[in-house]
């Protein structure tokens, strides 16, 4: 079956950004420089939540004894030498964002990374310019267990719920999407690799490396298909 692709909107970490292994490490890694130590489970515990919910779910998990705007400074102390020097996309991602824009389609970033982080790691790598918005879950005023974002992602590209793509590597935002009746296409991550079975099954269809992103079915792509290299 073939689809109509409109709009795209698009997760950054684990989705664009190759960044799940880093953020893997970051609640460990403060939840022991304040005394503690993390269950093996801390990766999938946080996996669902916000950069702003970090730090009072670690200070509530784990006891910690700081006031969590000091666990959040730490927090925010580890992951900005990533994003201002470090951040890189998968494989595939700027060429399948360029192919998207020769296309017509527009594109909008949902993330839950605050602005002042995403932009510079965006920049970098030469993705920002091809983004005609961005939105993040502190700046809406709910992370991706509400449809809030990306209806507002949606409603700023002006195309269809229908013809909204969302490119999500989460399988609870993939939820979140289509029970508000966006179409998903999951990408595959290393560190959600544990879910992949339940994320394809909850999507629309699955991306496993962006450099196969001519077999995803999309019509109006065919042209981009054939002139891209």
């Amino acid at each position: 079956m073939m689809y109509q692709l409109t709009a795209a909107v698009f997760d950054m970490d684990g989705t664009l950004l190759d960044s799940s292994a880093m953020w893997a490490e970051v609640s460990p890694a403060v939840v022991r420089q304040f005394g503690a130590e993390p269950r093996p489970s801390i990766y999938r515990d946080m996996l669902p939540l916000g950069m702003r919910e970090f730090a009072p779910r670690l200070k509530a998990d784990y006891g910690l004894e700081p006031p969590v705007e000091e666990i959040a400074r730490a927090i925010e102390a580890k992951v900005e030498r990533y994003y201002f020097e470090e951040a890189a996309l998968k494989p595939g991602a700027l060429a399948f964002l360029r192919a998207l824009k020769a296309a017509g389609v527009g594109i909008a970033l949902a993330t839950a990374t605050d602005r002042r982080l995403l932009e510079p790691a965006l920049a970098r790598t030469g993705a920002l310019p091809l983004l005609d918005a961005v939105f993040t879950c502190g700046e809406v005023g709910a992370g991706k267990h509400e449809p809030t974002i990306f209806r507002r992602a949606a409603e700023a590209l002006g195309a269809p719920k229908a013809e909204t793509w969302v490119f999500e590597d989460a399988l609870y935002a993939i939820e979140t999407a289509r029970a508000d009746g966006f179409p998903v296409c999951a990408v595959a991550d290393a560190q959600t690799g544990f879910q992949w079975d339940a994320i394809r099954a909850a999507a629309t269809c699955a991306l496993e490396d962006f450099r196969q992103w001519r077999q995803l079915p999309f019509a109006n792509l065919a042209a981009v298909r054939e002139a891209a290299p």
